[in-house]
């Protein structure tokens, strides 16, 4: 536990000096505020782009509603946020072992369990806090600049529940691989490819349930869905993860 507790000051510290939630924060409040700000403006910026005659647009466009610049945000998460995360903590493990900075901490005592622990604490807190910080300004500037289709706080709560749940499992994928790839960069396209190629698989009804891009199909419709079967199988992977990414680590020579 000792070991544990230093290591997350250790991680937090770190954290604000290379600015890593300041990159998380600023994308996922970035998205919040730009996405209704876009929706409302679309159909005048195709207006001006058309051409005098071309006819009202209005009947081309879907209806701008409150529910389109949020599910616009969670198109955003998925498509953009999810490469900013990956890429932001993807040398967690690997540049520790290459640079050799786990000599200290383990000629102290420190044990590798405490020490995953304490990244994957620190990473799931920063983005599950700035998940639902972002869903929140979402919902606000949402409600604010478009109409219709209004959308219960509720139901953006479990939104955001389902996303971080989903981020959860990805932080846990990237501190595994950044366990066994020296690279962090190589470790992040790795990602990437699984958690994009992973779509793929949502149209196969026998398995779709299982597939943690579920999460992210279930939270754009912003209602009480049964994904029950999906989360507890998204959890049961993360666990996988994390235990095979603490073994690795207790076969990391550091000397």
């Amino acid at each position: 536990m000792s070991s544990y507790k230093a290591y997350l000051k250790k991680e937090i510290l770190e954290s604000k000096r290379q600015y890593k939630y300041i990159i998380l924060a600023a994308g996922f409040l970035f998205f919040a505020i730009f996405e209704p700000i876009m929706v409302k403006l679309l159909p005048e910026i195709l207006k001006s782009q058309l051409t005098q005659g071309s006819g009202d647009i209005s009947a081309l466009l879907p209806p701008m509603t409150r529910l389109t610049g949020m599910q616009n945000y969670i198109k955003d998460l998925f498509q953009i946020l999810t490469l900013v995360i990956i890429f932001t903590i993807c040398g967690g493990l690997s540049d520790e072992i290459t640079t050799e900075k786990l000599i200290f901490p383990y000629s102290k005592g420190s044990l590798p369990l405490g020490i995953v622990l304490a990244k994957l604490t620190n990473y799931t807190l920063a983005v599950t806090s700035f998940t639902f910080i972002g869903f929140s300004i979402n919902y606000y500037y949402s409600g604010l600049l478009l109409k219709g289709n209004a959308v219960a706080f509720s139901s953006v709560l479990v939104a955001a529940t389902y996303l971080s749940i989903y981020y959860f499992y990805t932080i846990t994928i990237i501190l595994f691989f950044s366990s066994i790839i020296k690279k962090g960069i190589l470790t992040g396209i790795l990602v990437l490819i699984i958690n994009y190629f992973s779509v793929a698989f949502i149209g196969i009804k026998a398995i779709s349930k299982f597939i943690p891009y579920k999460l992210v199909e279930g939270a754009s419709q912003f209602k009480n869905l049964n994904l029950t079967t999906t989360i507890i199988s998204v959890i049961i992977l993360s666990l996988l993860f994390i235990s095979l990414t603490i073994r690795r680590m207790n076969k990391v020579e550091v000397v």
